[in-house]
């Protein structure tokens, strides 16, 4: 993954972190065709749709880790292709703890 790649993707996931915390949203499922135009990603579709992409992002696995240091848990089943159509992506426990912190005073 290139420098500017890796920008765009750190950049997208800030960008979703934050918009998930304005929103109070613990957790959003994004189809990797949107994904893919969100991004602006140069990747073709094919690798973003492979098993092991997902699965070192969500191992944290450079050059595939600006979703875990952006604070997201990542979930994705396989097709019968061993394609993957759906990533869902999760705050991770310290943005959960901020987000429950705010939704308890926003309550209070």
């Amino acid at each position: 993954m290139t420098v500017q790649e890796k920008t765009r993707w750190k950049t997208w996931a800030d960008g979703l972190r934050q918009e998930m915390m304005t929103s109070l949203t613990e957790e959003v499922t994004k189809s990797v065709e949107s994904i893919t135009s969100e991004t602006a990603t140069t990747r073709a579709e094919s690798s973003l749709r492979s098993v092991r992409f997902w699965r070192a992002c969500q191992l944290g696995e450079s050059p595939n880790d600006c979703l875990a240091k952006a604070g997201f848990e990542i979930e994705f089943q396989q097709d019968e292709e061993s394609n993957v159509q759906d990533v869902t992506l999760r705050l991770n426990q310290t943005w959960m703890t901020i987000l429950h912190r705010v939704l308890d005073r926003k309550n209070a």
